[in-house]
């Protein structure tokens, strides 16, 4: 043992025997009832028990040789180099003490005991929680029995494990990052809410500066929520103007098909007719369900009967020069009224291209009504 250590160990015992002339004169006869000034006394237990390690370990030498550059003895060890320090360590630990029974603390040194024989990733076990540093951290959850279970004990172990690093640690370094992936590696204990992960992580030493707070919504909040949500989703003006424009003029469009196509082809033109444009399907549907035929059709339908070859030459030229502009015309509407009634975005530049295209389709179709009406018979 060196004179730094012998020196060292020398201030140590001077303490202790100072510290028994306090416990004489001054018993503990108040208990903490303030959570802040727990978590103080909490803190400072922890630093005397890392005290106690450093203590051992500079003692016994132990090997750290690739860590020595940052995590060397004399280093950590200024953190407690006046014996206020270690006075004032020491007195907390002696005060978070007291505030359990002697059979929660053995139970706990018990519990700490077998979690030493548990094993640690090779970067996490020279940082292993010592004994006493273990069972203080094991006091501050609210019963015991839930760390029992081997993956719980063993979670705890290494949550302990990588806040004793943090602890140490005096920048963000190699050896910090890769303790901390290490762990992340790891898979977490299922808990039954979110206050038990809380009070797991914040036991351990991994402590959060915040937590959300839980609170049950009444249903009168979640109705006025939902609410709230049917006014955002209200139908934009450009999107109701749109629909009303889509209804009007598709329905007229299915009117003027149906006379123009009953007046070359005749009453029967959907049973003759249908099958020649590939609207096999559109046939069946009316067959089985009735009512009138278009009814029954969407725009790749109208497109169909629109542009075939026979139906073009026969009674759509007369409104339009090209098929293929035609079935584009009718392609690009369908789409458009597919995006406003599926509520897919819908763009007032969109309202301005459907005008554009129904009023193309109008010009057409105007060419396909009737030039006069017969106003009587004389």
């Amino acid at each position: 043992m060196d004179d730094w250590s012998k020196k060292l160990l020398e201030q140590h015992g001077a303490v202790a025997i100072a510290l028994k002339e306090m416990e004489r004169s001054n018993r503990l006869a108040h208990t903490v009832a303030d959570s802040v000034f727990k978590a103080s006394l909490a803190a400072e237990y922890q630093r005397s028990v890392l005290l106690s390690t450093e203590l051992e370990q500079a003692a016994r030498m132990n090997a750290m040789t690739r860590y020595d550059s940052v995590y060397s003895d004399e280093n950590r060890i200024d953190r407690f180099s006046t014996v206020s320090d270690i006075l004032r360590a020491e007195k907390a630990k002696q005060l978070h003490l007291a505030m359990y029974s002697s059979a929660a603390i053995d139970e706990a040194r018990s519990i700490a005991g077998l979690a030493q024989t548990y094993t640690l990733h090779p970067f996490l076990d020279p940082f292993r929680t010592p004994v006493e540093s273990f069972a203080g951290k094991l006091l501050h959850l609210q019963t015991l029995d839930t760390i029992k279970p081997p993956a719980y004990l063993d979670a705890f172990m290494q949550a302990s494990t990588v806040s004793d690093i943090f602890v140490e640690s005096i920048r963000v370094d190699r050896q910090l990052q890769e303790a901390t992936r290490q762990f992340s590696l790891e898979a977490v204990p299922t808990f039954g809410s979110l206050n038990d992960y809380r009070l797991f992580l914040d036991a351990s030493g991994l402590r959060l500066p915040h937590w959300p707070h839980v609170r049950l919504l009444t249903i009168g909040e979640k109705r006025r929520r939902f609410r709230a949500k049917l006014n955002n989703n209200a139908e934009l003006v450009h999107v109701k103007k749109a629909k009303t424009l889509v209804q009007r003029y598709e329905l007229t469009l299915r009117e003027i098909l149906v006379d123009v196509m009953e007046g070359k082809y005749g009453e029967y033109w959907a049973e003759e007719r249908l099958p020649l444009c590939d609207c096999k399907d559109l046939l069946g549907k009316w067959q089985k369900r009735g009512g009138e035929i278009l009814t029954h059709a969407d725009y790749a339908h109208y497109k169909r009967i629109m542009s075939c070859p026979e139906h073009f030459e026969a009674v759509f030229e007369a409104g339009f020069d090209d098929p293929m502009a035609l079935a584009e015309l009718i392609e690009r509407a369908g789409e458009l009224r597919a995006a406003l009634l599926h509520y897919h975005p819908f763009a007032p530049e969109d309202l301005r291209d459907l005008r554009l295209i129904w009023r193309t389709i109008e010009t057409g179709l105007l060419a396909l009504t009737a030039d006069y009406d017969i106003e009587s018979w004389n």
